[in-house]
């Protein structure tokens, strides 16, 4: 794969994050289709690509554990998974290409499930028939011409470059919840990663929160995107800190990576901040670390006890007991979960099943969990989110507590362009 660098590579996390790394992302280049099919054997060799240090505990067991219960129940008639493991790319786009390479050259994969990477190599992926299902964590999932695409999201675009309009149920549900302790007209600073796609994810966030009525008073991609490593988080909680005309504004948002925004909480809490934070980190070993806090998450979350999240925990739980629940997790999960029903339907209508198969299949698929995740629906969740809105309030710092009800997508709102270079100026 070419990165073009000059549009840059790679929105979270926890999110949703829509995500958890939502503003952790650098865009990637689409690419076109390849002249050739890539055969898929009654083994399939699937893989994952992403930072490490960041997903390799939750993401790939996900994924892993989803695999077993469909090898374990024949899910597949005639078909067995076989995962080749979770590749490193360290966020640097060059690493990223040499182990997608190896993936599919050395191990034989032929999806990257999950694929998690802020930088995923794009172009080699499409030349060589090989499709990504992940959370949407980069650009690629916004492709210009959804006809050559090889990338599908369980949420759909969460991060278009030069997105016409962008959904904000989050932000609506914070509203009411804000309004119902008093809080009426809300102000709002936002803060995402300095990369390409944490801009535009700050731009589409702050588009979301005016539209639901908060007053933006600062919104910049400003903090060094992963692998810099911060060690003075002053800087960035004194813009934060007197945003508001000197004063700190009611709301705190975040998506830079997880520990460095907790860190950033802290210190401004510290300062004196009393106000409210909203972030895409929604993971059981933060939930003290968040209490009073605010995350959303874009799947009913596992406090929702549905039928759909009751068999994950349980398919997690007999593949590694133990494994926290994350957004991590769940993407992982549910990406595995897109390629299976994927292949189901592929297989309806191709007596030999191929890459190029699952990627017309996909050009035309529902991927919906009824009261879970979806409905997300191609071509058109190539151009926007499908997703849903969860927000969890952190109640007494030991469990996260519904404060809103599972809303799918219904508003969305025109991008204001003036947060695209940054506000106030």
């Amino acid at each position: 794969m070419t990165v073009r660098k000059k549009r840059g590579v790679g929105l979270v996390l926890g999110v949703m994050v829509a995500a958890l790394v939502a503003a952790l992302l650098t865009p990637a280049v689409g690419g076109a289709a390849a002249p050739r099919a890539v055969a898929i054997d009654k083994t399939i060799n699937v893989g994952g690509l992403g930072l490490a240090k960041t997903y390799a505990n939750d993401a790939p067991v996900g994924a892993e554990a989803r695999f077993q219960r469909a090898n374990q129940d024949n899910e597949v008639k005639g078909y067995t998974f076989a995962y080749k493991g979770f590749a490193d790319d360290n966020n640097d786009p060059n690493t990223a290409l040499s182990e997608a390479r190896r993936l599919v050259s050395q191990e034989g994969v032929v999806a990257i499930v999950p694929d998690v990477s802020i930088v995923p190599p794009t172009d080699y992926l499409a030349q060589s028939q090989i499709p990504s299902f992940g959370g949407g964590y980069s650009t690629s999932y916004c492709p210009t011409d959804p006809k050559t695409s090889w990338d599908f999201a369980i949420y759909g675009c969460l991060i278009p470059e030069n997105p016409k309009q962008v959904a904000n149920t989050n932000w609506i549900q914070l509203k009411k919840a804000l309004a119902a302790k008093g809080v009426k007209s809300p102000t709002v600073a936002l803060i995402g990663t300095d990369s390409t796609s944490g801009q535009v994810s700050v731009a589409g966030s702050a588009s979301g929160a005016q539209g639901a009525g908060f007053k933006v008073v600062y919104a910049k991609g400003a903090y060094p995107a992963p692998p810099t490593v911060v060690g003075d988080y002053s800087p960035y909680a004194s813009a934060l800190m007197t945003s508001n005309n000197g004063a700190p504004p009611d709301v705190i948002y975040s998506s830079i990576p997880a520990a460095s925004a907790i860190a950033l909480f802290n210190l401004m809490k510290g300062q004196g901040f009393t106000g409210t934070v909203l972030s895409p980190f929604y993971s059981s070993v933060l939930v003290k670390a968040l209490q009073g806090d605010y995350v959303f998450v874009q799947f009913a979350g596992y406090e929702s006890n549905t039928p759909a999240i009751k068999q994950m925990l349980a398919d997690v739980d007999a593949f590694k007991p133990g494994t926290s629940r994350t957004i991590g997790l769940a993407v992982g999960y549910f990406g595995a979960d897109m390629f299976i029903q994927a292949l189901k339907t592929a297989l309806k209508t191709n007596k030999t099943l191929t890459t190029a198969a699952i990627q017309k299949t996909m050009q035309k698929f529902t991927y919906q969990i009824k009261g879970t995740v979806g409905p997300t629906t191609w071509p058109g969740a190539f151009s926007i989110s499908n997703g849903c809105d969860t927000l969890l309030y952190d109640a007494d710092g030991a469990t996260f507590t519904l404060s809103q009800p599972y809303t799918c997508n219904t508003n969305y709102v025109k991008i204001d362009k003036k947060f695209s270079g940054g506000y106030p100026k």
